[in-house]
């Protein structure tokens, strides 16, 4: 069942000492419990067994924390709990209530235990307000406060306005999903609680199949096997990884881990569609309803693969079971017509993305748009220092150096000081000039961005699950 109950308790490591711990925290009135740890991992389990063995010497309160959002709705909850009377009173009658009761059980050498589950969802105004209970003037100890939730009821406690409940915290226990070894003995704990045998249900294999897809999460452990029987009720036969597989994908929508692979589901072929099928193939997504039809086989080997009748003249008959490989048919070629290419926008397209950056020379850069950036200045006057000097190189060695014109004219922008005229004089050489081995630079106008190192993530399979199942609610 989904919810969970105390005769189905597998005593695993972390789950056991957490519960011992937060035992003897409560009989030894050390302070404040705290049980952190995922979905699924047994908090709720945990109060309930806790719960029984208190129970003869503490009243015991268990709440759950996302059904109380207002101080008076604590105080019934409590009261209710306590078996006391809490309609129709007004909250400060509430709260006088619970502390006559609590002193109550202080003079009888018992106490009020408060368990809160969910307790990550409790306002942190109302956490406060059970601190103060622990403050109620008795001669022992007599309220003891145990909050189980998620990792985030660790990061409110954190914070520093509940630091006068933090400082109080004696036990500290974190469930966490279970190893391979731990998963292997809650799968036969559960079976054996059920008066089952495990190796009479599952196949070799399927504890294994069972961790890969579940991850040792106990509350999944117990669905995929519910689920998974469930499957063969019909049959007779033991539940295989490839079924454990099946019950994965039908649960949680999501493809089971790889390697794993899911049982086929047989399907009947119907008059309206005798020869095809889609038994055994899947689509990536884990949906079925994707046939494959193999393209090429002779009579024989379609008729044997989509289940049909045989043909009259027929040889040997080729079965699929032996090759169970969509892919191991003959070669499908697929003829286009050549009149018109489907490809065609989009090698145009392409081709003008070419066309619209490729120049024949400085000319074509006449009419663009000329932009100074932050390093123009200091290129322009490096681009014209290497037009003086190429021109210099070329004259004739009696010919002064100082008639020699820029063979590339300066960016707009430089500092270098050319007049238009000389601008001119430098366009008409630089028609003369091989420019096969032009350089484009295409300056970044964007300020780099500062250095910021760079932060390594430690991602469990867990995390991508989670991003699965946002992306399929639309969240």
């Amino acid at each position: 069942m989904a919810s969970p109950r105390t005769q189905f308790y597998h005593a695993a490591a972390e789950i056991d000492g957490a519960l011992v711990g937060t035992e003897r925290c409560i009989r030894r009135a050390e302070g404040v419990s705290l049980v952190v740890g995922p979905p699924g991992t047994g908090k709720s389990l945990l109060l309930l067994k806790l719960t029984e063995q208190i129970r003869d010497d503490f009243d015991v309160a268990l709440l759950t924390g996302a059904s109380i959002c207002t101080r008076r709705a604590l105080w019934q909850a409590i009261l209710a709990a306590i078996g006391e009377p809490y309609r129709g009173i007004d909250e400060t009658e509430l709260r006088i209530a619970i502390v006559e009761r609590i002193r109550g059980l202080a003079a009888a050498g018992a106490g009020l235990v408060i368990l809160v589950d969910e307790a990550h969802t409790l306002p942190t105004r109302l956490i406060e307000e059970l601190r103060l209970l622990t403050n109620v003037p008795t001669p022992l100890p007599a309220v003891h406060i145990v909050l189980a939730g998620s990792r985030r009821l660790d990061e409110m406690l954190g914070s520093p306005r509940m630091a006068s409940l933090a400082q109080r915290v004696a036990v500290r226990g974190y469930l966490e999903p279970l190893d391979h070894a731990e998963t292997t003995a809650y799968l036969r704990t559960q079976v054996r609680a059920a008066g089952l045998n495990w190796e009479q249900l599952f196949a070799p294999g399927s504890d294994d199949a069972v961790f890969r897809v579940t991850e040792g999460v106990p509350r999944l452990i117990n669905q995929v096997c519910d689920h998974a029987l469930l499957l063969m009720a019909e049959s007779e036969r033991l539940v295989t990884p490839a079924d454990i597989a099946t019950a994965w994908r039908e649960i949680q929508r999501l493809p089971a881990p790889t390697g794993l692979e899911s049982a086929p589901r047989p399907v009947e072929p119907t008059e309206e569609s005798p020869c095809f099928s889609d038994q055994g193939f899947d689509d990536d997504l884990g949906g079925e309803g994707f046939g494959v039809i193999e393209f090429g086989a002779d009579d024989t080997a379609r008729a044997d693969m989509l289940g049909c009748e045989e043909p009259e003249e027929s040889g040997p008959p080729a079965t699929l079971a032996a090759t169970n490989d969509p892919f191991g048919g003959p070669d499908v070629e697929l003829v286009f017509d050549g009149s018109s290419d489907p490809f065609e926008p989009l090698f145009s397209r392409a081709e003008r993305n070419a066309q619209r950056y490729s120049v024949e020379g400085p000319d074509d850069f006449r009419d663009r748009r000329h932009v100074a950036s932050r390093d123009g200045q200091s290129l322009g006057r490096l681009l014209a220092t290497f037009g003086r000097d190429q021109a210099v190189d070329q004259e004739e060695p009696s010919q002064p150096a100082r008639d020699a014109t820029p063979a590339v004219p300066a960016p707009v922008g430089s500092e270098n000081g050319e007049t238009e005229s000389q601008v001119a004089v430098a366009d008409s050489a630089v028609e003369e000039i091989d420019d096969s081995d032009m350089v484009v630079i295409e300056e970044d106008l964007h300020d780099a961005a500062g250095d910021v190192s760079a932060t390594v993530f430690s991602v469990r399979p867990s995390d991508y699950r989670n991003l699965f199942i946002r992306l399929r609610r639309g969240r």
